[in-house]
């Protein structure tokens, strides 16, 4: 196994335009070669596995392009994973032309496109739930900023479902990380089992959390409203 953090190396730096295309646009072009270079080694070997060697045979290009674009293997992983995360928020994004569902009903529809684009696409899922998780745990320095985004994305999503759970003693940040996790150690699972249950069942069990939920939310209301102390 070699190490993941390649030396920094001196850039190439190129001004002028050759073929008529200008250096810039060959530059952007040259990133986005090594990005799906990225997508297809990682994907199919895992981080640990993968050296900048591994990504610029399969980018066709030197070493030299590499560094003119990224520091380290580490970063390129980090544009990635970064990439796959924006690809994710375009699809669960709603539009004007969807109905408007009840919150339960986004939910699953948000569960739904985010599970399928893991099994459509598995190079998505050892990027995502396997190497990504392994990293992060390792390097106490760099901030986990998809695991922020998760987490924020599921407060806003529990003050929208359960606006009362807090008045009942109930931290809503320590449910979002007990959600969070639920639904990543799901994943991670199927993923790891190479894909053997339908994406119904994973939708089901998924939703089990928020049904859960739902339903001691509904409990402690009511015991409120009664007076009385909920079981």
């Amino acid at each position: 196994m070699t190490s993941a953090l390649a030396p920094s190396k001196r850039p190439a730096i190129v001004t002028r335009p050759y073929g008529g295309v200008k250096a810039e646009a060959r530059r952007q072009e040259r990133r986005q070669r090594l990005l799906a270079a990225g997508l297809e080694v990682f994907g199919h070997y895992g981080y640990h596995h993968t050296t900048v060697r591994n990504i610029c045979d399969a980018a066709g290009l030197t070493e030299r392009y590499f560094y003119e674009s990224f520091k380290s293997l580490r970063l390129l992983f980090d544009a990635v994973h970064e990439q796959l995360r924006d690809e994710l928020a375009r699809l669960t994004l709603p539009t004007s032309e969807q109905p408007h569902p009840s919150p339960l009903q986004q939910v699953e529809a948000s569960l739904r496109a985010w599970l399928s684009f893991l099994q459509t696409d598995p190079r998505r899922a050892r990027i995502m739930l396997i190497d990504a998780s392994v990293i992060e745990d390792l390097d106490a320095v760099r901030p986990n900023h998809a695991a922020q985004a998760f987490q924020a994305h599921m407060l806003i999503l529990l003050k929208l479902l359960h606006p009362n759970l807090s008045r009942h003693g109930i931290e809503l940040e320590l449910t979002a990380a007990s959600l969070n996790g639920a639904l990543l150690s799901l994943a991670h699972t199927w993923a790891q089992g190479g894909f053997v249950y339908g994406l119904d069942v994973m939708v089901h069990h998924c939703m089990l959390v928020f049904h859960g939920l739902a339903a001691l939310h509904n409990e402690l209301d009511a015991a409120a409203d009664a007076g009385a102390p909920a079981a």
